[in-house]
C-alpha cells in the first residue's frame, strides 16, 4: 500500500511495467520499474529515446509543439517493443493530465 501515484501498465504478452511517483520536496519524480530499456532524454516533455542493454536504439518519441491537441511523433524501430512504446506514452500522458488538474 502506498500514498503516492502508482500506474502498473500490463501488455498484451503478459509483462509489465510500473510508473510510481517518489515523495521529493522540490519537484514531481518518478521512476519506471520492470522497463527493461534505458531512457534517455526528457521524459516528461515526450522527448526522448529508449535505448536496450546494448544501447541499441529502440524507439524516438517526441511530442509536436504547436498543436490544438497531443500529438506525437513515435518511431519504433524494434517491432516487439511496440506495444510497450505506445503504453508508456499513453501512461506519460496520462500521469501528467492527472498532475495538471491537480494543480
Amino acid at each position: 500500500m502506498t500514498l503516492l501515484p502508482r500506474f502498473e501498465i500490463q501488455l498484451r504478452d503478459g509483462s509489465s511495467f510500473v510508473i510510481r511517483k517518489k515523495l521529493t520536496f522540490w519537484r514531481d519524480k518518478y521512476e519506471f520499474d520492470n522497463l527493461g530499456l534505458r531512457i534517455e532524454g526528457n521524459i516528461w516533455d515526450l522527448n526522448f529515446k529508449l535505448l536496450d542493454d546494448r544501447d541499441q536504439l529502440i524507439a524516438e518519441i517526441r511530442k509536436e509543439l504547436f498543436q490544438l491537441t497531443s500529438t506525437y511523433n513515435v518511431t519504433v524501430l524494434e517491432d516487439s517493443y511496440a506495444d510497450l512504446v505506445i503504453s508508456l506514452c499513453v501512461a506519460i500522458d496520462y500521469v501528467e493530465m492527472l498532475e495538471s488538474q491537480s494543480n
